[in-house]
């Protein structure tokens, strides 16, 4: 979803804080670290987004995205490796905490210095996906998404989505709103899942060929029967993703 100088508002305020780590024994496993951008992630952000939106204009200036202090750009690094396996490393621990307290998850795992400790292999971490997120009178806008080719059916678009809700919540929103492509119907359905419904549409949004977005929000973000959904959405996100051999840390 290209980014577009479109601030919406809005009001109210959160003080739920998201924190994810999924830590998991894999003979192949990638590990994705979601974590705030800095400027040394400026060429790679640049790189991935010509592979990934390669119509967009203009693009997506990261340099200066990243120095306003209105918004998050939020990065996913990976790095991939063949981690050594022994019998005491088939178990393990990992808690998640999820929506400041709210609920404590336990689940099988392993820890992250067993599966790439000593004798296991490990390739330079580079970028997987991004996200951008402005922060205006207690709304936050979704302006842009985007995750490598590489890297997608492996759980990092959610793992963006659930960095958003976090970065909401952190900088006192209580709705997220975005725009998608009205012909992208994998991403209206991973929106729905994290409780996005469709409240309008803009037309010709996408100068590349004029397509048509649709405006989409989440309810209020604060009250507690979201909070508790979004609980269960990310031990889900946990389990699911992990049999492909992702695993996720919060920085």
């Amino acid at each position: 979803m290209p980014i577009k100088h479109h601030r919406p508002s809005g009001a109210g305020a959160s003080n739920a804080k998201l924190n994810l780590s999924v830590l998991r024994d894999t003979t192949k496993s990638r590990l994705y670290r979601l974590h705030t951008a800095s400027a040394n992630d400026i060429d790679k952000l640049t790189e991935l987004e010509r592979e990934v939106f390669p119509t967009l204009w203009p693009p997506i200036n990261f340099a200066r995205e990243i120095k306003k202090p209105t918004q998050a750009v939020l990065v996913v690094s990976v790095r991939s490796g063949t981690a050594s396996r022994g019998p005491a490393e088939q178990t393990g621990s990992l808690v998640e905490r999820v929506v400041d307290g709210i609920k404590t998850l336990v689940m099988s795992g392993t820890p992250l210095e067993t599966a790439f400790g000593a004798g296991g292999q490990q390739n330079e971490d580079r970028i997987a996906g991004w996200a951008i997120v402005w922060f205006v009178a207690g709304e936050a806008h979704i302006a842009s998404i985007g995750v490598s080719g590489a890297d997608r059916r492996r759980g990092v678009g959610e793992l963006l989505v659930l960095g958003t809700i976090d970065s909401a919540t952190s900088n006192d929103c209580d709705e997220l709103t975005l725009e998608v492509r009205k012909s992208n119907e994998a991403a209206h359905a991973l929106y729905r899942k994290y409780g996005f419904r469709v409240v309008g549409e803009r037309k010709a949004y996408y100068v590349d060929d004029n397509e048509d977005a649709l405006i989409m929000t989440t309810p209020d973000i604060r009250e507690p029967n979201y909070a508790a959904s979004l609980t269960n959405l990310a031990a889900e996100h946990a389990h699911r993703w992990a049999e492909t051999g992702s695993r996720f840390e919060r920085v």
